[in-house]
C-alpha cells in the first residue's frame, strides 16, 4: 500500500482510504486547515508503514471510498489508532459481492477485459458523464496499468464471504443515487442496519465539488 501526505502541522488527521486503481492526484485539490492529510491507495499489499504515524496524531478521522472501504477495515482491524468519526462513501467493507458489494462477474470482466480504452471507460462511468471526464482527465491517477490490474487480481484473490462482518464501527455511508460503478442497491442492503444513511445526487466519484475534508465529516 502507497500513502501520500499532506502536512498542515495539526493534531488531527484526516486518514483517507481511496479506490482501486487511484493515486492522490483525484484528491489533492481538496484542502483541510484543521488537520493533516493521509491518503491510502494502491492494494496489492495492505502493509504499511505509516501506522506508528498515525498513532502520532490526537485524533484520526476516517474516510473510506469504493474499495477503501473494505481496505481500512483490513489494515485497521487490530489497530488503537484515537478515531473519533468513521465515515464510507460508495462503498462497503464487502467489495466484490453479489449482494452486498460489486457483483464478481462484473469485477472479474473489469480485470479481463482491462486495457487502455476499457480504463478510460471505466473512468468516465466513474464520474458520471463526458463534461465530468475532460475535467478528470486533469487529475487522473499516474499508475501504470499493469501494477492497477495487479491490484485487482489482489482485491478478486481476497474471500469476502468469510469476512462479511464489519471490523470497524462506521458513523455514517454516504451513498451516491447516481452511482454507476458500486450498485446503490447493494450498498443500502449492507448498511441499512449497520448506521446512518444519507442518499446523495452523486455518481461515484464524489470529490468535484468537495473544497474541504471537513465539509463531510
Amino acid at each position: 500500500m502507497q500513502t501520500h501526505w499532506q502536512i498542515n502541522g495539526q493534531r488531527k488527521l484526516i486518514l483517507f482510504f481511496s479506490g482501486w486503481a487511484m493515486d492522490e492526484n483525484p484528491t489533492t485539490h481538496i484542502e483541510s486547515h484543521d488537520a493533516d492529510v493521509c491518503t491510502c491507495f494502491d492494494y496489492r499489499s495492505l502493509e504499511t508503514n505509516d501506522l506508528e504515524k498515525w498513532q502520532l496524531y490526537d485524533e484520526v478521522i476516517l474516510v473510506g471510498w469504493s474499495t477503501g472501504v473494505w481496505a481500512v477495515e483490513q489494515v485497521l482491524a487490530d489497530s488503537n489508532l484515537p478515531i473519533t468519526r468513521a465515515i464510507a462513501i460508495n462503498g462497503t467493507p464487502t467489495t466484490v459481492h453479489d449482494e452486498t458489494g460489486i457483483p464478481r462477474a462484473i469485477f472479474q470482466g473489469t480485470y479481463d477485459n482491462l486495457n487502455p480504452q476499457t480504463m478510460q471507460k471505466f473512468q468516465r462511468r466513474m464520474v458520471g458523464n463526458a463534461a465530468a471526464f475532460k475535467t478528470f482527465s486533469d487529475i487522473a491517477p499516474k499508475r501504470d496499468l499493469a501494477e492497477q490490474k495487479e491490484e485487482l487480481a489482489a482485491i478478486l484473490a481476497f474471500d469476502f464471504h468469510a469476512n462479511t462482518t464489519g471490523k470497524l464501527k462506521w458513523d455514517k455511508a454516504i451513498i451516491g443515487k447516481n452511482d454507476a460503478i458500486f450498485p446503490v442497491e447493494n450498498q443500502l442492503r449492507y448498511w441499512k442496519s449497520r448506521t446512518e444513511i444519507v442518499e446523495m445526487e452523486m455518481p461515484h466519484y464524489p470529490f468535484f465539488e468537495m473544497k474541504d475534508w471537513m465539509v463531510i465529516v
